[in-house]
C-alpha cells in the first residue's frame, strides 16, 4: 500500500517487563530509510512513541506514523506536537474517523488528516 511513497515497512514488537514497555525491531532494516509506523488506533501513543524512538536509534532517517483512528483521551495528542515531550514523528497521519478529535488538532504542526468522507460516500453509493 505504501510502495512508491518513499517509506520502508519494518515490523516492531512490544513486550512488557512489569510496568516497563520494551519495543524491539523484529523484521526489516530501517538504517538510512524513511519509516512509517502503521497502527489501527492510537490512544495515549506510548507504544507508538517507543517504536519511533527505537527506529531512530537504529538509524532511521525519519519516522512517521499512520493511525486510522485517533482516540487521544485527555488531549494526549498534545504530547506529539513539535513542542511536545513525545515529538519523534516527521508526520502523524490520521483519518478523520473521530472528528471531535481531529477537528481540534493544530493545522500547521505534525498532524496530517486524511479525509474519509468521499470514500464513505463512494462506498455507500456503490451499495445503493
Amino acid at each position: 500500500m505504501f510502495k512508491g511513497l518513499g517509506f520502508e515497512i519494518v515490523t516492531c514488537g512490544k513486550t512488557r517487563d512489569g510496568d516497563k514497555r520494551v519495543v524491539t525491531i523484529q523484521d526489516g532494516d530501517c538504517k538510512g530509510k524513511n519509516i512509517v509506523i502503521v497502527d489501527d488506533l492510537v490512544q495515549t501513543g506510548g507504544t507508538l512513541y517507543e517504536c519511533g524512538v527505537a527506529l531512530k536509534k537504529s538509524g532511521a532517517v525519519s519516522v512517521s506514523a499512520f493511525c486510522a483512528h485517533g482516540v487521544f483521551p485527555n488531549e494526549s495528542w498534545r504530547r506529539f506536537l513539535k513542542s511536545g515531550d513525545r515529538n519523534c514523528f516527521e508526520k502523524f497521519y490520521l483519518t478523520n474517523s473521530i472528528p471531535t478529535v481531529t477537528d481540534v488538532l493544530p493545522k500547521d504542526d505534525v498532524y496530517e488528516i486524511l479525509d474519509l468522507s468521499n470514500k464513505i460516500v463512494d462506498d455507500l453509493d456503490m451499495y445503493s
